[in-house]
């Protein structure tokens, strides 16, 4: 297999991994099992540029897979995936032979959990680390799986992609929307402008074709306001246990899960209808896309899926980029963003 087509494949065999992640129910927004570091345990033998251009893929197209792109969560995924990433690969060049794979694993996720909740502290406030007892007990079992499946898988003999024909920039104004729009969520600073952006992107992603789980949304609401009143601010309100509910922390979590989800719904609807066509990301999309089709479209036990979609050994179709939403529909998005950010700076 070609360089690049082994980097796209692991690429794309990461984004699988963390599309059946989001199968599984998540205690906190920003846990993760792991899956998705398969692929980058079996990369260690990579080249240093090569395996680094690996983790970028991996931290950018997770947020891509997940609707999160333009979230916080986005940044925070590219940077536990670079930092624990590099941590493991300098692991396995010092200790060769002497380290498994199994303590380079575990490793991995406890530098990871750091790099989360350090990052998400940052955003939310210091409460955040209160999660990190909990983060780094199901981290360890979790880094345990992700290393055995890794010692089992085998890549593909070979994966053929053909190269893309001419350029293919048609989903440049998607893109520039879906930048614009995060933005303005992001800056509101009102409640109710927020709760408005919030249902305006909600139903932009429902128009995207892009289904609304409000699960998610209600464990950041709930995970949001826990880490915001462990820091007690402003007038107390009420008290629970002798703990002191203040008005200040409150609005601050509130608003923070608005400008989450209104950034992750807005990112879902967007995740939609960009589909990248060329280059390295493009071969990424278009293997990714075969795996998730082959997946879906594989009957048995969930074992007998998976099994069956990386067996997988074909060549890939090249998926071009399309929008599949009226171009109205992604400018009024856009404007309506604006317009209400516009309004909180002159208003609120």
């Amino acid at each position: 297999m070609r360089s690049r087509d082994k980097i796209a494949y692991l690429a794309a065999l990461s984004l699988f991994m963390s599309s059946l992640e989001l199968l599984i129910p998540r205690p906190l927004p920003f846990f993760r099992l792991g899956l998705a570091n398969v692929p980058v345990l079996m990369a260690l033998g990579l080249d240093f540029h090569s395996f680094l251009l690996l983790l970028v893929m991996k931290g950018i197209g997770t947020g891509y897979v997940s609707g999160s792109l333009f979230s916080i969560f986005s940044v925070i995924s590219l940077s536990q995936s670079l930092v624990s990433g590099i941590v493991m690969y300098a692991l396995k060049k010092a200790g060769g032979k002497h380290v498994s794979l199994y303590g380079i694993s575990s490793v991995g996720a406890l530098s990871s959990t750091f790099v989360q909740l350090s990052l998400a502290s940052l955003y939310i406030g210091g409460g955040t680390m209160v999660f990190l007892p909990v983060m780094l007990l199901i981290s360890f079992p979790s880094s345990v799986l992700t290393a055995f499946i890794a010692a089992r898988m085998k890549l593909p003999e070979e994966i053929r992609i053909p190269e893309a024909e001419g350029e293919n920039n048609r989903s440049w104004p998607a893109v520039a929307a879906m930048l614009v729009s995060g933005f303005s969520i992001m800056m509101l600073k009102s409640l109710p402008l927020l709760a408005l952006a919030l249902i305006l992107a909600f139903i932009f992603q429902h128009l995207a074709g892009r289904r609304i789980k409000l699960m998610p949304h209600i464990i950041l609401l709930i995970f949001m306001l826990l880490s915001s009143l462990v820091t007690p601010s402003g007038r107390v309100l009420f008290t629970v246990l002798s703990f002191p509910v203040t008005e200040g922390a409150l609005l601050s979590g509130l608003k923070k899960s608005l400008q989450l989800s209104g950034a992750i719904a807005v990112s879902q609807g967007f995740s939609g209808i960009i589909v990248p066509g060329r280059g390295i990301i493009g071969r990424t999309v278009s293997i990714f896309t075969v795996l998730l089709s082959s997946f879906r479209n594989t009957e048995g036990s969930l074992r007998e899926r998976i099994r069956e979609t990386l067996m997988m050994e074909c060549s890939i179709k090249r998926t071009e980029a399309h929008i599949n939403v009226p171009v109205f529909t992604i400018i009024f998005i856009s404007l309506s963003l604006i317009i209400l950010l516009a309004a909180d700076c002159i208003i609120f």
